[in-house]
């Protein structure tokens, strides 16, 4: 029998960081240590192939890493690792990929198709997916398509969710500073007041992304500032740090043009100078249409969302060298993700497994 609750349960207790999932790594390879496949490790990732010299090839994947968070769940199986936690449900991803690693090795003779499982490092950040990509692994494997999970709070327990093309979001970091002058506020006429134009500036990007229509999805916010040093003194620099996410190259960079038009139509007004830095992300998730309509067709009970979500992913990286398809596992009314009382009810973890045994049988 599969126990799944005990993967999940040994793995939440040693969480990692990204590309430093060593215990991850060594406690996946012993998980699999006697199953009929290939293994091989890639970073402090591992791949797994079970081969049918098969004609077809279809590849899973869960991410390993987890979140610099404390944990405060007073779960008996809590991290071990202090600073650390399985916030994002990556614990039960790879459990669930385990389960199918075992399943495979009772059924893998019986299917029409080779199975690539993998289980990446540090999709919360640096991009773990390249990694993979990077190997030639899956391509070496003539991968065709390749499918994912993730753990959605909100959603109904055990049901399953995903749409054609847009789902999860392009993100990108993005920094601005604006430099002035600093005086005293009693001399302001002779200084170049940053913290003016840093709010103007504010103002003028977020009217300038509400003009977009409805239906374009995207996000543009703000979430940290900071400008001056004292109260009576006019600021010399400010700094602001925030999101944009969209699904379309056409809207990021439309975004990205407005925002310097209104840069540069600021430092004119101000006096400052200006600088956006835009920090690489990640892709969108656009899962293939064929992909959903053919998953749909042998899976009815799958759920179709009516619009993307804007978090982000690094699963769409993975679009690169194959159709994707990714998935949504609801696990009802929780914490929110990346919070420091995450939890979950463990009986998920099996449909999250049925899920993925019905695709490989079924595709």
């Amino acid at each position: 029998m599969i126990d799944l609750k005990k993967f999940r349960m040994d793995l939440h207790q040693i969480p990692e960081l990204g590309f430093h999932e060593y215990k991850t790594q060594a406690y996946i390879l012993n998980a699999v240590s006697k199953l009929d496949c290939s293994v091989q490790t890639v970073d402090t990732g591992v791949v797994l192939y079970f081969d049918n010299s098969a004609d077809q090839t279809i590849a899973f994947r869960a991410d390993m890493d987890a979140l610099p968070i404390q944990e405060a769940t007073d779960l008996e199986f809590a991290s071990t690792h202090t600073g650390k936690m399985h916030a994002c449900g990556h614990d039960g991803h790879m459990a669930i990929l385990l389960g199918l690693a075992h399943w495979l090795n009772d059924n893998h003779t019986t299917l029409d198709k080779n199975v690539v499982l993998v289980f990446q490092p540090s999709e919360e950040r640096d991009a773990g997916a390249n990694s993979i990509i990077d190997s030639g692994i899956l391509q070496g494997h003539s991968v065709e398509a390749i499918f994912g999970l993730h753990l959605w709070p909100g959603k109904e327990k055990g049901s399953v969710w995903t749409r054609t093309n847009e789902l999860m979001a392009a993100a990108n970091g993005l920094d601005v500073e604006i430099r002035g002058h600093a005086v005293h506020v009693a001399d302001s006429e002779l200084g170049i007041d940053a913290l003016h134009a840093a709010s103007r500036f504010l103002i003028d990007a977020y009217e300038m992304e509400a003009k977009l229509p409805e239906d374009v999805f995207r996000l543009l916010k703000f979430g940290e500032m900071h400008a001056g040093s004292v109260r009576n003194a006019i600021s010399d620099k400010a700094k602001i740090y925030g999101t944009l996410r969209s699904y379309d190259p056409a809207i990021h960079q439309h975004l990205q043009t407005e925002l310097q038009t209104i840069v540069d139509q600021n430092d004119a007004k101000f006096g400052t100078t200006t600088s956006i830095l835009y920090k690489d992300g990640y892709d969108a998730v656009i899962n293939d249409s064929e992909l959903v309509a053919r998953v749909k067709k042998f899976i009815p009970m799958i759920n179709i969302l009516e619009k993307p979500v804007l978090q982000a992913e690094d699963f769409g990286l993975y679009r690169g060298i194959c159709p994707i398809l990714f998935f949504f596992l609801g696990i009802g009314k929780t914490a929110p993700l990346h919070n420091e009382k995450f939890d979950f009810d463990m009986a998920v973890l099996e449909d999250g497994l049925n899920l993925f045994v019905e695709i490989v049988k079924s595709y």
